[in-house]
């Protein structure tokens, strides 16, 4: 197929596109700054010089339709994360105008496959013990969160007249991160400091090469819902430090809180946000950190066609890779 990517320098778009150039696909990236995706795909392998760079805007559906001539499919994987209320506007133009933008252009160039890069976030808090691609979109009040639950209406409206399917990653990590992104940023705080939050509940995560491979089979038509959760596995925070330290070997220290007393302090932070200032707590992302719940995603682990990436090897590559790409001192790695 000849495939239009969005947000192919990022964690998800750069694994994306490797993985469908590896799977014999034409692929054309909607970039403009060729520097920043071959520095991307240069880890996996990959070059720009594969790719056909397009130029176009997010912003502009005239210059979206052009870069869809000619190709019969369209991986959305551009987006923005960003605890900043200054970026609420930048938020919002990218995670929802821009999604709107983009999924219109391919229902209008009548594009064979359409790919939505959802989140687990459009859909939470959870419906019950597991959370299902079929659960209803959410009507959360963080700022990022709002983002996606928007983005998430307009994609199920125009899966009602295109051929769209909308994937819903848990927290997304892995090694050749060209952002270095949250998730590994947190991962290296806790090694550097030996302490981690141990609360009620836990998380879901994607590895992106995991994400990567369900890619490519839902463009290979090996995946039949329109909706599908990404594969994940589920770590309760104290299982989360104990794979650190045995993976690491050092111990590290638990930072017992209850989860009525890390909601509390969302709600402080809630009300602290109200006037202006950036917090790195709110009481939704306490929810999430205290309410989570596993992924059905035996659907995408089917399609993989190989076993899914084991928490260990999951985290222990991402603690190499930040060694090598001098995010981590090795010090700080242990026996990893």
């Amino acid at each position: 197929m000849k495939i239009l990517v969005t947000g192919a320098s990022g964690l998800i778009g750069c694994h994306a596109t490797a993985a469908l150039l590896e799977a014999g696909h034409a692929v054309a990236a909607l970039s403009r700054n060729v520097e920043k995706l071959d520095a991307a795909l240069q880890p996996l392998g990959r070059s720009a010089r594969e790719v056909e760079v397009v130029a176009g805007d997010l912003a502009e559906v005239p210059s979206l339709r052009r870069a869809l001539e000619g190709r019969d499919g369209l991986l959305h994987c551009a987006g923005l994360f960003s605890p900043s209320l200054a970026e609420a506007g930048l938020l919002h133009r990218t995670n929802v105008e821009a999604t709107r933008n983009v999924l219109e252009a391919g229902a209008a160039a009548k594009v064979d496959r359409i790919v939505h890069l959802s989140s687990m976030l459009a859909l939470f808090p959870p419906c019950g013990p597991l959370m299902t691609a079929e659960d209803p979109v959410s009507t959360p009040r963080s700022m990022y969160a709002v983002t996606k639950a928007r983005a998430e209406e307009i994609a199920r409206e125009i899966q009602t007249r295109a051929p769209l399917t909308i994937v819903y990653p848990a927290a997304v990590h892995g090694p050749q991160d060209p952002t270095f992104s949250i998730g590994p940023q947190n991962v290296a705080t806790v090694l550097r400091e030996r302490k981690t939050l141990v609360t009620e509940g836990g998380l879901p995560n994607t590895d992106v090469r995991d994400l990567a491979t369900l890619l490519v089979a839902i463009f290979a038509g090996r995946v039949a819902p329109r909706r599908v959760m990404a594969p994940s596995f589920f770590l309760t925070h104290a299982e989360y430090r104990l794979l650190l330290e045995r993976l690491t070997g050092y111990s590290i220290r638990a930072l017992s809180m209850p989860g009525f007393a890390l909601r509390l302090l969302g709600r402080a932070g809630d009300l602290v946000q109200r006037f202006g200032c950036d917090v790195a707590l709110t009481y939704e992302a306490a929810e999430v950190l205290t309410r989570s719940v596993p992924i059905d995603d035996r659907m995408a682990r089917a399609a993989l066609g190989r076993e899914a990436t084991s928490p260990e090897a999951s985290y222990r590559d991402l603690i190499r890779w930040m060694v090598e790409a001098g995010h981590l001192a090795r010090e700080d790695a242990g026996r990893v």
